[in-house]
């Protein structure tokens, strides 16, 4: 493997992670933000989707089927390492 597709990888990863980070840490605020007003969250995962409904006593707030956007980071992230390993590994053997 040559060491332009290690340092592709590593980059691209980094991007990756600070990218899964700031999605993360927003998923965190909004759950927060609902504590904050008293209600209780709570959140159903599904394959690259999720489900956050609210509940207050008799008060309840329905969830909005959302992307699951770290999901398809990661799925992405690993489509594209894959192709740049397989690519790397092919141009090798020549």
């Amino acid at each position: 493997m040559k060491i332009t597709s290690v340092i592709n990888i590593i980059v691209f990863n980094g991007m990756a992670l600070i990218l899964a980070a700031l999605v993360y840490s927003d998923r965190v605020w909004r759950l927060d933000y609902w504590q904050s007003l008293g209600f209780t969250p709570s959140t159903a995962y599904y394959p690259f989707f999720y489900v956050t409904s609210a509940v207050r006593g008799g008060t309840t707030i329905p969830g909005l089927l959302t992307v699951d956007w770290i999901q398809v980071i990661i799925v992405v992230a690993a489509v594209i390492d894959g192709g740049i390993a397989f690519s790397a590994i092919r141009h090798r053997r020549k």
